[in-house]
């Protein structure tokens, strides 16, 4: 296994026996953190046997975190590799988006707790896993699961010279939803976040596998429609809209309402046109939108 990437600390100061018995070579795991992105200390080797998590400074993984408990989670090695255990924490602990009490983790498994996203890699499966959820790190929105702003301008800008090479039509969405600073300053972030991904995971029942979904920004997004026709194309920016609005998007905060403001562009392939052209129409037409009332669509 490479340690290239820079390490989180651990503390020194552990005397309980449990914590400080070190894991046979043969047993060891880490958790890679996906989300948030560019914080220090990508790569966590899990040395003992049980290591506590949590944002204070007695936690074997000490993670700064408003979000965390001061103990908030407890993992334990067992003859099958890891299980964590939740400290009856204030926000929970997710794997894989399910919260648990205590779960047996498997490769590949996704650890959410607070503000923070990690995946789990067994001794056995280590190497490949790794470099999977590197790419993972350079190409998804950890938290949304949908393509990152990296991914989006490398894919977008093949796609328009790709459209003007041949001459296909291409067009891009660009939305954000409305009023997102006054739901994470009124009800936390937690909650912004929820919202962020259940708006993805409805999002995506209209956008087919061959077109580019990013997250883009803290809150706004792009659709990539290929070889599409323009008004086929606002269709589309119109679903897209009443999908969000049509019903709240939390279950358990039916009080919550979500709007998003929709800006589009079109090109049929035909007529020179730049990636920054394209993008600079599109984002216009969301600026019109939002300040014409928000939840509407607006199409170059």
């Amino acid at each position: 296994m490479h340690n290239t990437l820079p390490q989180f600390e651990l503390s020194d100061t552990k005397s309980s026996a449990l914590m400080a018995k070190p894991v046979e070579h043969d047993q060891q795991c880490c958790l890679v953190r996906i989300y948030p992105p560019g914080v220090t200390g990508s790569l966590l080797p899990l040395a003992f046997r049980r290591m506590t998590i949590g944002r204070d400074q007695g936690c074997t993984i000490e993670i700064p975190d408003d979000f965390l408990s001061r103990t908030h989670a407890i993992l334990d090695l067992t003859e099958d590799g890891y299980r964590i255990t939740d400290c009856q924490s204030r926000n929970g602990t997710f794997v894989n988006d399910e919260r648990v009490t205590t779960h047996a983790l498997r490769p590949g498994d996704q650890i959410r707790m607070g503000n923070h996203i990690f995946k789990y890699l067994s001794s056995d499966h280590v190497e490949a896993l790794y470099h999977e959820a590197v790419y993972e790190m350079m190409t998804v929105d950890a938290l949304t699961q949908v393509y990152n702003r990296r991914y989006f301008e490398d894919a977008f800008r093949r796609e328009v010279l790709r459209s003007q090479r041949h001459g296909r039509s291409l067009a891009l969405i660009m939305f954000d939803i409305d009023h997102f600073k006054s739901i994470n300053d009124q009800h936390g972030h937690l909650l912004g976040d929820e919202v962020l991904k259940a708006l993805c995971q409805r999002i995506r029942l209209r956008v087919r596998r061959d077109e580019i979904f990013a997250r883009i920004g803290g809150e706004e997004f792009a659709v990539v429609l290929i070889e599409t026709t323009r008004n086929a194309a606002r269709e589309i920016a119109n679903d897209l809209r009443s999908l969000v609005a049509e019903s709240p998007l939390l279950p358990h905060r039916p009080d919550l309402t979500i709007t998003i403001s929709v800006g589009g562009a079109f090109t049929s392939g035909l007529e020179p046109i730049t990636d920054q052209d394209l993008f600079a129409s599109a984002d216009h037409q969301m600026y019109l939108a939002k300040s014409s009332g928000r939840n509407q669509v607006c199409f170059y």
